[in-house]
């Protein structure tokens, strides 16, 4: 038994058409006739239409049913945030805070009357969500609803659409990859088994992206641990022979030490070679690689962080590093998608 869902969901960049995936979901605008809408609004709501087959119909409990429509949704919106350019996502539904209301003008538009209020406002408590009147009778579905215009699709074959202007933000709209329907089947027909383990580097790479301006350390190693999760999902797992498994002494491994030769884990090397493969192989690309890895290690093993972590100036000196290690994390992130693009597109994938 298949039922549609409908969703209201967010992106940081402006959505003006759709796109459909099979049978399975879609995304489409909202139509703001009527509907609360703010010139300085940064979050832009759009349609979330999906489907979730039951075998044994659709569940009475409705603790059960939110389960799974919740798990069905964030698999959904982060994997279209790995796809492509940008982040889809929901409110938690704890998210609450003191603010302000802001008028559906800007300050320069407003009258003297509407200032005086404005600045003479106290902070009230809110709950995050977007709601209007007919919200209930519109999120009933039983099809999904035809697409006007369908998302623009650019070139990713050779990465032109990560690497050419990737930001996503107010000033921006939702582009997708050509490639992201190629990879959406491929994904859907992975085994269970790889498909966790897949959604768990998504997963990681989308918690990059939400702290991503809070902590920036942080959301660096994400992006990090999330293609190590993608590089133990190519190598052969007895390709390394142990002495004692229990210490994990190594016996023999296709990595040796360059100073020694002895056999080692070789775990930056299979980083480099993994997106040596699936991004690019150039020696530039694999210095990259290894200064992302470096600085991975640094981290983790020495507690260094990103400047901007610990220590805010407006001076030329510090901004400057500060958006080198801000081109660091969109570089690594980009990896990520990047190579998860082309890893599920992969025809000869060691796991399937």
């Amino acid at each position: 038994m298949k039922k549609y869902y409908r969703k209201i969901v967010f992106t940081n960049s402006n959505i003006k058409a759709g796109f459909r995936f099979e049978d399975r979901f879609q995304i489409l605008p909202i139509n703001m006739g009527g509907k609360p809408q703010n010139p300085c609004a940064r979050h832009f709501p759009l349609y979330l239409e999906y489907t979730i087959e039951f075998s044994n119909g659709e569940p009475k409990d409705i603790f059960e049913l939110g389960a799974i429509r919740i798990n069905k949704e964030k698999e959904i919106l982060n994997l279209l945030s790995c796809l492509t350019n940008h982040r889809f996502f929901n409110y938690d539904s704890s998210m609450m805070g003191w603010g302000i209301i802001l008028p559906n003008k800007l300050y320069d538009d407003m009258t003297e009357e509407e200032k005086k209020n404005f600045n003479n406002q106290e902070s009230q408590l809110f709950l995050g969500g977007y709601i209007y009147k007919g919200l209930k009778e519109d999120m009933q579905i039983d099809h999904f609803s035809d697409l006007k215009e369908e998302i623009v699709c650019k070139e990713a074959r050779m990465h032109e659409y990560y690497t050419d202007d990737p930001v996503d933000d107010f000033q921006h709209e939702i582009s997708f990859p050509n490639t992201i329907s190629s990879a959406l089947y491929y994904y859907f027909n992975l085994s269970q088994k790889t498909r966790e383990k897949v959604n768990s580097c998504i997963y990681l790479a989308c918690d990059g992206m939400d702290i991503s301006a809070q902590k920036r350390s942080l959301s660096f190693l994400s992006y990090v641990s999330a293609i190590e999760g993608l590089v133990d999902l190519d190598v052969n797992d007895d390709e390394i022979q142990f002495e004692c498994k229990s210490c994990q002494s190594i016996k023999s491994s296709p990595y040796t030490c360059p100073q020694c030769g002895r056999p080692i884990w070789g775990v930056k090397q299979k980083f480099v070679n993994f997106l040596s493969k699936f991004v690019a192989g150039s020696e530039k690309s694999q210095k990259i690689y290894k200064d992302i890895y470096n600085l991975r290690s640094k981290m983790t093993h020495t507690g260094k962080l990103f400047l901007s972590d610990y220590e805010l100036s407006f001076s030329e000196k510090p901004n400057v590093k500060n958006e080198d290690d801000w081109l660091m994390r969109l570089k690594t992130l980009q990896l990520f998608r990047i190579s998860l693009d082309c890893w599920l597109r992969y025809p000869k994938k060691k796991k399937q």
